[in-house]
């Protein structure tokens, strides 16, 4: 939701704290627990780990979850626009089937066991709702210059702070024969591009704030984030924690939005 929100901002636009935003949200809890539902075969052979023995301990409350979510994006989903409606499709199918195993010749397949584009599926997806559902709520261009800056802008932000958690999932892809970027490039270089994409991410950000579009500048605060954003993928590098990963590498997607927002005065 706040990735969402934030694209209003980033394009200069009235934000709206509606039911559009509220879908994404929905979705996004409805997508990862029906994910990790899916899966839950594969969790109980994985290393024992704390979030995965409260993930099947609760796995109840968590299937009663992932139906109440369901049930408020198909609501949600039919009350919103029609534009709205038909752009969603493409990055819905895709959060649908990237992890839900679907038969296809006798065998079981994930759209996340295709290796290395499972984390331009990833980026793709959050960088779509971070720049062109806002844009079209706003009815703005879905392929105006500002939209498609922040797109790739966003796509590369993702896919910076995504390669620090395939470096950490190694051990689990190599079980499942998943040739990931960092099992090809390796650990070292992986952060490397990590940290460039972050670079020039930021360098998109200011490019748009400066020379498209005009209003509040953003720049300070986008830059601020950014460098946070760099520290903490670096921390990943020195600390193999759930907290470093869920709690700060993660919270960088809020982080950036509190920022931007204090910025904004509102």
């Amino acid at each position: 939701m706040a990735f969402t929100m934030q694209g209003y901002y980033l394009l200069q636009v009235e934000p709206k704290y509606d039911l559009v935003t509220l879908l994404s949200g929905a979705a996004t809890m409805f997508v990862y627990l029906l994910i990790r539902i899916a899966a839950t075969s594969r969790i109980k052979v994985y290393e024992k780990e704390e979030r995965w023995n409260f993930f099947l301990k609760h796995i109840g409350i968590m299937r009663l979850l992932t139906i109440v979510t369901f049930a408020a994006c198909v609501v949600l989903f039919f009350i919103i626009p029609q534009q709205i409606q038909l752009i969603l499709l493409i990055p819905g199918c895709i959060s649908l089937v990237y992890g839900i195993p679907l038969p296809i010749k006798g065998k079981w397949f994930r759209l996340r066991d295709v290796g290395v584009a499972k984390i331009f599926m990833i980026a793709f997806v959050w960088a779509f709702i971070g720049s062109m559902l806002p844009a079209v709520n706003s009815d703005m261009p879905l392929f105006a210059a500002p939209t498609l800056i922040l797109f790739a802008a966003n796509f590369l932000f993702v896919f910076a702070i995504t390669l620090p958690f395939d470096i950490k999932d190694l051990k689990i892809d190599a079980i499942h024969k998943v040739k990931t970027i960092p099992a090809i490039l390796g650990t070292d270089d992986s952060y490397s591009l990590a940290f460039l994409c972050l670079f020039v991410s930021g360098i998109i950000h200011v490019y748009l704030q400066r020379d498209l579009l005009y209003g509040v500048d953003y720049v300070i605060p986008l830059t601020i984030s950014i460098l946070v954003t760099g520290w903490s993928i670096f921390l990943t590098r020195k600390k193999q924690d759930n907290v470093v990963y869920f709690g700060i590498l993660d919270g960088m997607l809020i982080l950036q939005y509190a920022m931007v927002v204090f910025a904004s005065g509102r």
